[in-house]
């Protein structure tokens, strides 16, 4: 959201056969430099949106086949300064009140009589961004790196995005491949939603590809596609042609 999208929905869709209540929330996680969330701790000075974004209800329940819309209002402070702001709404499951999303039972072959049943309660949580005055970012393929297929998995392709600005990028990856110039344009592989966000300049992604290995002499196009706000937009791309 920003200055002249003030308003977000949510639409929760329960595609299971029992109900589901969940517990509405905000969280600040940030990512490290090996990709992953981590929480941010109450002394860091981290950008929330939290206390800038109204959102309501506060808890909703889903029924089988269901959907329900939870609103998200941007109200940015009369002082708030230009920059990028991101929080995640965490859809906290209250188990006493929703059905498993799933069983798991087991029965233990060396103990006989033991065995036990595992019920999935799944909660998640989402990043909801806020920008205030601030420019799309730029974003470039800075390298392309084969990684060779194995016994059990196909060739991939490990691709290095570099972004540069003060805010986040979105978008899909997506790797393509035309045989000779009389062949078609194919699809071999993409990573749907991959975000570069505000607090890294460098993400690596490895992309899985349909194909256990690429014919030489092939074109190969990988492109990094805006999503979302950002649709339309080419941030990038490389051809190259295969060895």
């Amino acid at each position: 959201m920003d200055a002249d999208n003030r308003s977000a929905t949510l639409v929760l869709r329960n595609t299971s056969q029992g109900a589901r209540t969940y517990r509405l929330m905000w969280e600040d996680k940030r990512v490290n430099e090996a990709g992953n969330y981590v929480m941010v701790e109450p002394d860091q000075n981290w950008p929330s949106a939290s206390g800038m974004i109204r959102f309501s209800p506060r808890q909703i329940t889903v029924g089988p086949g269901e959907n329900q819309t939870v609103r998200l209002n941007f109200r940015p402070p009369a002082d708030l300064k230009p920059g990028e702001y991101r929080s995640h709404l965490k859809l906290q499951v209250i188990g006493e009140e929703s059905e498993p999303a799933g069983v798991f039972e087991m029965d233990d072959p060396d103990r006989e009589g033991v065995s036990f049943r595992l019920f999935m309660q799944m909660s998640f949580s989402i990043p909801v961004i806020a920008r205030y005055k601030v420019s799309a970012p730029e974003v470039k393929i800075a390298d392309v790196a084969v990684v060779p297929a194995t016994n059990q998995t196909n060739m991939a392709l490990a691709i290095t995005l570099e972004r540069t600005g003060e805010a986040s990028s979105s978008g899909d990856l997506i790797v393509e491949m035309q045989r000779n110039a009389n062949s078609p344009v194919e699809r071999i592989g993409s990573s749907k939603e991959v975000s570069v966000f505000h607090e890294t300049s460098r993400k690596i992604v490895k992309v899985s590809l349909r194909d256990s290995a690429v014919p030489a002499g092939a074109w190969i196009r990988v492109a990094y596609e805006g999503s979302g706000e950002y649709k339309g937009r080419l941030w990038d791309e490389r051809v190259f042609q295969s060895k």
